[in-house]
């Protein structure tokens, strides 16, 4: 069995505790291949607890780290849950209507959303409530958040969190497809989830997935993705599987075009973590799967959102041309899944970049 084969089952076994077929001990170097993988892929809480689960034996040194790792993961869960505690406490107190996305809101479908990598805390509010929202950030955290303004959000870190403010939640580069977009998540009526005793409003299982999935084929196109955020999409594509209205979501896919780029996603989905195909709501073919090997290049390469083995990962002139080169390389082996879309993207990235 490979490390990516026996990886990958490890996954699996995690997110549906499903039976699979799994060694009783690892060498030292396996184990050490598998904690490499978790690491670079965001999955070190998943895997690890598949492997105590299953009690599979290792080495002492990698048991222990394995352990170590497992603990940062739960302790940094608690640091993004407090962090959002502060969030909601500071925008309920001002009457700011707000909705948290993908993040800790799709972390409640995991089996155990404590083991789950956390990120930043993502969080959107319309035109309306999104000055007020600013403001209040100011008064009370002391953090002038409009200098930190990006393309269609703000970042900022409050007490070790990381946060991002979103006034739109994404760009298509054409200004009809933008249009219909935020008219769409303006109009959409969101959903209560519960994360870690707080219930706090999201987008609507059938947004959240269009959203989850735009989000997760952007970077691909970026500077890559890892696992981590295709498992995300996976759990929620799954778990809200009756929830989501799969014939207005293909709908929608068709409106953006992306349902190619949708379907090409939807086979490492089903291939490499198990979930079930009728979650994505449309039959794949062979067609589909050609790009299956060129999403595994750049998810095994770059790991978590492009971070991993960059021959000059040090801010400066090496660093952005080497990033450049990333991007092109990327669009070159995915913009027939998307043309109009990856061709706009493209145009932006470099325009924006150098002009």
């Amino acid at each position: 069995m490979t490390t990516i084969e026996l990886f990958l089952k490890l996954v699996r076994n995690a997110l549906w505790q499903t039976e699979e077929e799994l060694p009783g001990e690892l060498s030292a170097k396996m184990a050490a291949n598998i904690l490499r993988g978790g690491k670079e892929q965001g999955l070190l809480g998943l895997v690890g607890d598949a492997l105590m689960r299953n009690k599979i034996k290792m080495p002492e040194e990698q048991y222990l780290e394995f352990m170590v790792l497992m603990m940062k993961v739960k302790r940094s869960n608690e640091e993004v849950n407090e962090g959002l505690r502060r969030l909601k406490e500071l925008f309920d107190e001002r009457g700011i209507d707000y909705m948290v996305l993908k993040g800790q809101a799709v972390g409640t479908y995991y089996p155990n959303p404590m083991l789950r990598q956390a990120g930043d805390i993502d969080y959107y509010c319309n035109t309306q409530n999104f000055p007020i929202a600013q403001e209040a950030i100011r008064e009370v955290w002391g953090i002038d958040a409009k200098s930190y303004n990006y393309e269609h959000h703000v970042f900022f870190d409050y007490r070790g969190v990381v946060y991002e403010g979103h006034f739109v939640l994404t760009k298509f580069y054409n200004k009809k497809t933008d249009c219909y977009w935020q008219q769409l998540v303006e109009s959409d009526s969101g959903l209560i989830v519960n994360i870690d005793g707080m219930d706090v409003k999201t987008l609507s299982p059938t947004l959240h997935a269009m959203f989850v999935f735009i989000h997760l084929y952007k970077h691909l196109l970026n500077q890559g993705i890892s696992f981590r955020q295709f498992c995300d999409m996976a759990v929620l594509f799954h778990y809200c599987h009756d929830e989501i209205d799969h014939e207005r979501l293909h709908e929608m896919l068709e409106a953006v075009g992306l349902q190619k780029a949708y379907r090409a996603i939807g086979c490492v989905l089903t291939d490499s973590l198990g979930m079930p195909a009728n979650d994505l709501g449309c039959e794949l073919t062979v067609e589909d799967r050609r790009y299956s090997k060129r999403i595994y290049a750049i998810i095994k390469h770059h790991g978590n959102m492009g971070h991993y083995n960059l021959r000059h990962p040090e801010i400066g002139w090496k660093h952005s041309v080497e990033v450049a080169c990333m991007k092109l390389e990327h669009f070159c082996k995915l913009w027939k899944l998307a043309p109009a879309y990856s061709c706009r993207w493209l145009i932006h990235e470099f325009t924006r970049k150098f002009f």
